[in-house]
Parts: structure tokens; C-alpha cells; sequence
């Protein structure tokens, strides 16, 4: 569960870990995400630091493609899980 009050900034900056250009990028825009949010959600963190394997594989494909999956694919409906 992610407060309402903290779900923009707290989509923000997960944002810059799913659309950074590359796997290395969006590794340390995760380690700065769980800088900022680890204390506050942890869970939130957690899911994303455990599921990072099967999160990254669309860092395989071309930008192109990527920008097409990440508005459609699990990660999406991992966000709105967050939401709930």
C-alpha cells in the first residue's frame, strides 16, 4: 500500500528506474529509489528488489519496442497493484 500523499512522487521516481535507457541505469535509479522510499515502504521495495529479473528483461529489446511494452506490460500491472 502506497498513501495517496506519497503515490506521485513515490510513481516519480519509479518512473526513472522503468523507463531508464539501459539496465545499468535502471539499477542505480533503483538503488536511489530504495534510498528514498525503503523506510517508508518497504514491501514496495522488496517486490521490486525480488522480482528484478523478471522486471528488467525488457531492457533486452530496442528503446523503441520498450517504450511500447512498459505502458502495457506486467510492470503496469504491478503499478496498479501498488495502487490498491
Amino acid at each position: 500500500f502506497v498513501s495517496y500523499k506519497d503515490l506521485k512522487d513515490l510513481m516519480k521516481d519509479l518512473k526513472m528506474v522503468y523507463q531508464a535507457k539501459n539496465e545499468k541505469t535502471a539499477l542505480q535509479n533503483l538503488e536511489n529509489f530504495e534510498e528514498k522510499w525503503a523506510k517508508k515502504y518497504p514491501g514496495c521495495v522488496k517486490s521490486w528488489k525480488n522480482n528484478w529479473a523478471e522486471l528488467s528483461t525488457y531492457f533486452k529489446y530496442p528503446e523503441d519496442i520498450r517504450r511500447l511494452i512498459y505502458t502495457t506490460n506486467s510492470i503496469e500491472n504491478f503499478n496498479r497493484q501498488l495502487r490498491k
